[in-house]
């Protein structure tokens, strides 16, 4: 079986999934610069610069709406807000209202300034020209664009308009001057008006910053930013003591166990980040996220089945998601399930069919299988996604799915090449195979794989001189490393006849991996063709040392004591090989050869003739049972057993004995 390399493994940082509606194409509309200057112009008299730091806008004569994460920087003096000619400016009394989840808070000032008009966010359509007009870098500016994307549960609203450090707190605009959204800096990037309008209408008191900070729920803000700061920084401990503070401070916020669940992950304490999930599915059922999140980590303790169970309840609360889709295939091909496994990659290619990973997560499972053409199929594609210069991957992120374009390396077709070579040496295209290899180490060079595969066709083509210098070239690149290739390079050797040069191979092999039975059996079967028997016995005395359960160790010792004549040691040994595999015909078949060379003809038929039983078609068995006959002066039997064994296999005298 060839190794399945896998790589990429940790690209995902999971987070929280929110369904977005998208339009699968939105042409942007051309924007007249005439038109951006009118709406800019508009918003003059109302967006103002907060505190320095960022934007903000009137929503009525003594109120600015600006973001939460621009207010909650106001720590001690006076707050002022701006005109965008400096020449006006406002007092900020304090906070009258606020919204952590969606970035708003309203403040109150101490003089008037003119409101914008507010829209209704509920009316929007992707494919709407929009306005960002705000203070990036400290600068009033506006910017246009259109929406592409509206985020079913909150009304949060993408567009393409591109913002910049200062547009946070900035008002988005319709066509008509409205205020439809406040931007906040980050995917899905703007909340609804709507939110907005629902904060002014319960708004009751106000609360100067000082006093507005020392609230839980403000307290609890500091810790968890501060936390996230400490798990993006690596420093995954530090963030779980921070998170559980704000735990205390606000034990019903989902968020907050799902980012301490997520750094416990990083912890590899799977069981733990468990029960936080548990907490955040708790307190909101449904978390798509939540659910696939939890799934990653049950399926870190093999929980497969279990994962499953989560993925399940993903893809029912969002039947679009890929990313459900294949994680899925990925729990089910580790329970077997590879048709489950394929059904699952094939529908996530459907929704996202850009996903190089997910083409070569098919092909895997399509090669395990014996599907080759097919795993060639889905390595053709990948290596397409690669060709055309980029490709796509869907991750989770704290504010939903986002899908990222990357410039893959050469390590990215080094893999698939080499994996699309196993599939062809499958599918009996030797030479095939050899150009994928060939290909692979003219990408990687001074990589160990590509050799090896490519040495492995050589040798299945019969060049063993062609396969050792490519055993060689491996060792010389990673001489530590190197235990495969020196087994392999002994049997090439054995193959030229070189007994010598493979016997040092398999014994360089020894030293590397010395609790490894490889490379002993193979030194003990070719020392048992070169005559040394005690030499042989004392390897598979190591390989069953090892592994007490090779049966296949304890068969081949039998037939190395059985040619230094300790005929009831070799039937000891074969007892056990049977006792591990009682349905073997080739342990049968040694053990009738051991009791044939010991003189017992008559238990080495019965021993020929169960081989036959597991077997009919078994011509060693029905030749060694022929000569067994013919011992015994039973020539006319023995003669129907030699005829029905060449039948079977005309070079049946050339065999001997088999193992498993």
């Amino acid at each position: 079986m060839r190794p399945y390399t896998k790589f990429l493994c940790c690209f995902l940082v999971l987070g929280v999934f929110f369904s977005l509606s998208y339009a699968q194409e939105t042409p942007e509309k051309a924007i007249a610069p005439a038109e951006v200057d009118l709406i800019s112009e508009k918003g003059k008299d109302s967006v103002v610069r907060v505190g320095g730091r960022g934007s903000g806008f009137f929503i009525t004569k003594d109120k600015i709406a600006t973001n939460f994460h621009v207010a909650v920087l106001f720590k001690r003096g006076p707050v002022f807000a701006k005109s965008w000619d400096k020449k006006t400016i406002w007092r900020v009394k304090g906070v009258t209202a606020f919204d952590i989840k969606r970035d708003i808070a309203i403040l109150t000032v101490a003089s008037e300034g003119t409101p914008l008009p507010l829209g209704n966010s509920d009316m929007l359509q992707i494919g709407e020209s929009v306005f960002l007009v705000g203070y990036p870098y400290g600068e009033y500016k506006g910017a246009a664009g259109v929406i592409n994307g509206i985020r079913q549960n909150d009304g949060g609203i993408q567009t393409t308009i591109e913002a910049y450090p200062g547009n946070s707190g900035s008002p988005l605009l319709n066509s008509k001057g409205e205020v439809i959204g406040i931007h906040f800096g980050h995917d899905p990037g703007n909340s609804p008006v709507n939110a907005i309008k629902a904060l002014l209408a319960g708004a009751t008191s106000m609360e100067s910053f000082a006093q507005w900070r020392k609230q839980k729920p403000i307290r609890s803000y500091f810790y968890t930013e501060q936390g996230k700061a400490k798990y993006y920084d690596a420093d995954a401990k530090g963030a779980i003591d921070d998170f559980n503070q704000a735990i205390e401070l606000t034990p019903n916020d989902a968020e907050i166990y799902k980012f301490r669940a997520r750094s416990k992950v990083k912890l590899e304490d799977y069981q733990a980040a468990i029960e936080d999930y548990n907490q955040v599915i708790k307190l909101n059922p449904d978390d798509a996220s939540a659910y696939n999140e939890r799934a990653e980590a049950k399926r870190k303790l093999s929980n497969h089945a279990s994962a499953i169970d989560d993925y399940n309840q993903a893809l029912k609360l969002n039947p679009e998601d890929a990313e459900a889709y294949k994680n899925r295939g990925k729990a089910r091909a580790e329970l077997g399930d590879d048709a489950g496994a394929i059904e699952d990659y094939s529908q996530a290619l459907k929704l996202h069919p850009q996903d190089f990973f997910t083409y070569d997560d098919r092909a895997d499972i399509k090669q395990k299988l014996g599907d080759y053409s097919g795993a060639i199929e889905d390595y053709n594609q990948a290596l397409k996604k690669l060709k055309n210069g980029s490709f796509t991957y869907q991750t989770y992120t704290e504010h939903g799915v986002t899908t990222t374009t990357i410039t893959p390396d050469d390590s990215f077709a080094y893999f698939v090449y080499n994996n699309r070579g196993w599939a062809k040496r499958g599918q009996g295209n030797h030479a095939g195979a050899m150009e994928d290899f060939t290909r692979a180490i003219e990408l990687k060079p001074d990589d160990t794989y590509a050799y090896k595969n490519r040495a492995g066709v050589k040798r299945e083509l019969g060049d063993s001189a062609g396969a050792i210098e490519d055993y060689t070239h491996a060792i010389k690149l990673d001489p530590k490393d190197a235990y495969y290739a020196y087994n392999n390079r002994g049997w090439a050797k054995r193959e030229q006849g070189d007994h010598t040069g493979a016997m040092e191979d398999y014994t360089h092999a020894i030293e590397l991996n010395p609790n490894d039975t490889y490379a002993y059996k193979n030194r003990a079967s070719l020392k048992r063709e070169l005559g040394d028997y005690p030499g042989a016995v004392d390897d598979y005395n190591q390989v069953i040392k090892l592994n007490p359960d090779d049966s296949v160790a304890y068969s081949h010792r039998g037939m190395a004591k059985s040619e230094l004549g300790d005929h009831d040691g070799a039937i000891a040994d074969h007892d056990k090989a049977i006792q591990l595999v009682p349905k073997s015909q080739y342990f049968y078949n040694n053990r009738g050869e051991v009791k044939h060379a010991a003189g017992n003809y008559a238990g080495a038929i019965d021993d020929y003739n169960q081989a036959i039983e597991l077997n009919p078609e078994y011509a060693l068995a029905y030749y060694n049972r022929g000569v067994a006959k013919e011992a015994l002066g039973q020539q006319e039997a023995a003669t129907i057993d030699f005829e029905r064994a060449k039948g079977i296999d005309p070079e049946v005298k050339n065999k001997g004995s088999q193992g498993q």
